[in-house]
């Protein structure tokens, strides 16, 4: 029996594969301003990272008393690139779909801000399978902190945290929760070190999951 698990999924390097949106949108917006764009490697760095640290990078970037239509317009393209170009990871969606169909609880947990992840359980038909969604923003302190308010609404027998920063390992240890590192997004290994596993691709997670709960 499944359906007193609870699967908690990171968006950023674990379902979606963001440099599909935001490195073209942030490129974009710079363009826009006549600024140069900031390369793809920069941009990447701050994918999973709180949001205020990746705004404030780019606002370090502009003119002076430009930095906040900067950003706002490079928020307002993201949201579109979303929609128009954005992709997920190799079945990233049939795993969501069969894990669900089977019967686990999921949730997503985003250190995005609300329209950004509302964007994205939107454009990529999300919402079917999700019945609690977090986006940190500014409005939460941590992962940490939202991992415990999705457990008080599910009250789970176990529960296991996907994901690719070291902040979704840390939230599901804070918590006596199991660590899966999504080795194939923006994570470095010594982000893992924690994780009980480790996955190549999404498309690993069920039997992986198998494996640890032998259900």
């Amino acid at each position: 029996m499944v359906s007193d698990r609870l699967l908690i999924f990171d968006i950023d390097g674990t379902l979606l594969q963001t440099d599909t949106v935001t490195v073209p949108a942030v490129q974009q917006a710079f363009r826009d301003y006549g600024l140069p764009e900031p390369d793809k490697e920069a941009i990447c760095f701050f994918f999973g990272k709180p949001v205020e640290d990746y705004e404030a990078w780019m606002a370090s970037l502009c003119a002076e008393g430009k930095a906040e239509e900067v950003v706002s317009h490079a928020n307002a393209l993201e949201l579109q690139c979303m929609h128009t170009c954005g992709l997920l990871y190799p079945k990233a969606l049939e795993t969501v779909q069969a894990l669900h169909d089977r019967g686990y609880q999921m949730a997503i947990c985003s250190n995005g801000p609300e329209p950004y992840v509302a964007a994205f359980v939107e454009a990529h038909g999300m919402a079917p399978f999700f019945s609690t969604v977090y986006a940190r923003g500014t409005r939460y302190r941590d992962k940490t902190e939202m991992t415990g308010l999705i457990l008080e609404q599910h009250r789970p027998a176990a529960f296991a945290v996907i994901g690719d920063r070291h902040d979704d390992i840390e939230a599901a240890l804070a918590h006596g929760g199991i660590g899966i590192a999504a080795a194939y997004g923006f994570g470095s290994a010594p982000e893992y070190e924690q994780a009980e596993r480790v996955l190549a691709s999404i498309a690993e997670l069920p039997e992986c999951l198998n494996a640890l709960w032998h259900c």
